[in-house]
């Protein structure tokens, strides 16, 4: 699916249907360059999965995790950035295995900051300038 947005508000909605489709369990890639609109993709996903909480980018603390009281299977989507990573051994400190569970979604920016580093994402988001405030979001089943 692709689809092309022309407001933050699009995005979210776009980042909205994603969401109807996660159980948890689902680890999300999401690829783009510095501004393409990754956090407010999340903010949009969170806020669909019944989040009210305030979604921030994580460039500086790395991990976010935001509780979803109100869904039905997913109690929280956990928000990492790896754009500073440089090793793999760095991953070791945030014991993201340990938030891997049926009840988590795993939203990862940067992951190809990492090339050796094995995520098998359940989808791929791939969002691209594509005009002065345009995106160009595409979402694929991963592995």
């Amino acid at each position: 699916m692709t689809e092309v947005t022309n407001s933050f508000q699009e995005t979210q909605a776009v980042a909205a249907l994603l969401a109807q489709r996660l159980v948890g369990g689902e680890f999300v890639a999401l690829i783009g360059d510095l501004g393409a609109g990754k956090t407010t993709f999340t903010q949009g996903l969170v806020a669909a999965l019944g989040s009210t909480a305030r979604v921030k980018s994580p460039t500086f603390t790395v991990m976010n995790i935001y509780d979803v009281p109100g869904h039905s299977s997913i109690r929280r989507v956990v928000h990492c950035d790896f754009y500073r990573f440089t090793k793999e051994e760095e991953l070791g400190a945030l014991e993201l295995d340990a938030y891997r569970g049926s009840d988590t979604v795993i939203i990862a920016e940067w992951p190809d900051a990492l090339p050796t580093v094995e995520w098998n994402p359940t989808y791929i988001v791939k969002i691209e300038h594509a005009g002065e405030n345009s995106r160009s979001i595409s979402i694929e089943d991963g592995v």
